[in-house]
């Protein structure tokens, strides 16, 4: 019998879990960090948003994605643009816990000898895997926020990180920060979404960090008897932040290649090869180089997988304010 121990249980970590469950793995322990995450949700910092694809991934869990939406929407304002997009937001926490069901969370470190198969998903920590060269992670902070005014699904992109605005369900929105230059909380602030008497009430608040690194910067994925999965090698949209269905669908690609560690590493590279494109505009964003065709082409096809109809023109507006 093959013993496996899953680090993290967050999204990444609790979707493979379930597939593992599925595939028939009868022995699988997911570990967390000792120490509970200091959030009112009780997971690490997440806006909680999503777009197409999530449903179908899901349904590899058998569970009923319409279960854990809050809201769906038809369009998102980038940079007072308004475009016509598909994207939703959900419970991440119910869903976690759905996912983790029949299992009990260890909080302790664990011990690789005991186990075949270790599986590194900690996400920005990467605790298990060796530490990665030239590491580009974003400190971000984000409030939940009940507002008397309706706010719109937004996003900000800016040449030292991006800000959001995620709407809940009723009143209560996600807003959030991350820089890798000024403090988040001086961005919301200078962009004015967070400020006092804009009656807006803070119903908690938490900081994070998100790595920006990409794939091809974050191997190595196998070392030894510890594989990694979701963040923790990297799979993380650089210019969009998005996390969550890379995270899932890695979780697919290790169990389809789940003997064989140099077909992971390829498999991961192949599928998310649109990151390394995104992560060279995020660094000439970075470098405030000038912003031509091509990066505009990069951004367009990043709305484009997150069904956003934007116009090449729109792309290159985007990009040359956020150079600013």
């Amino acid at each position: 019998m093959v013993r496996i121990a899953i680090a993290g249980s967050g999204i990444s970590g609790a979707y493979l879990y379930r597939l593992l469950c599925n595939q028939g793995f009868d022995d699988v322990t997911v570990f967390e960090q000792e120490q509970p995450h200091k959030t009112n949700c009780g997971i690490s910092p997440c806006a909680w948003g999503t777009s197409s694809g999530f449903g179908q991934l899901l349904g590899h869990t058998g569970l009923n994605p319409a279960k854990y939406a809050l809201m769906q929407f038809n369009h998102i304002v980038m940079d007072e643009m308004r475009i016509e997009a598909y994207a939703q937001t959900f419970n991440k926490p119910l869903l976690i816990s759905d996912l983790l069901q029949g299992t009990s969370v260890e909080r302790s470190p664990i011990n690789i000898a005991e186990y075949d198969r270790v599986i590194d998903a900690t996400g920005v920590s990467r605790a298990y895997l060796p530490r990665i060269r030239d590491d580009i992670v974003l400190p971000c902070i984000q409030y939940r926020v009940h507002s008397a005014w309706p706010l719109e699904l937004s996003i900000k992109i800016s040449k030292v990180g991006y800000a959001w605005i995620f709407p809940l369900s009723g009143n209560e929105y996600h807003i959030g920060a991350g820089s890798l230059v000024i403090e988040p909380h001086k961005m919301l602030n200078n962009l004015g979404w967070i400020k006092p008497g804009d009656k807006r009430e803070v119903l908690c608040g938490c900081t994070g960090k998100v790595r920006l690194t990409a794939p091809r910067g974050s191997i190595p994925y196998v070392f030894q008897n510890i594989w990694g999965v979701g963040e923790a090698i990297g799979c993380v949209a650089p210019l969009a932040g998005e996390g969550i269905i890379p995270g899932m669908r890695s979780a697919h690609i290790l169990v389809e290649n789940w003997n064989n560690p140099f077909a992971y590493e390829q498999a991961i590279q192949e599928e998310f090869a649109w990151m390394e494109n995104e992560r060279r505009v995020m660094d000439r964003l970075r470098r405030g180089a000038n912003i031509g065709m091509g990066d505009g082409r990069v951004l367009q096809k990043t709305t484009k997988r997150l069904n956003m109809k934007l116009h090449l023109w729109e792309a290159l507006k985007l990009l040359w304010r956020a150079r600013k």
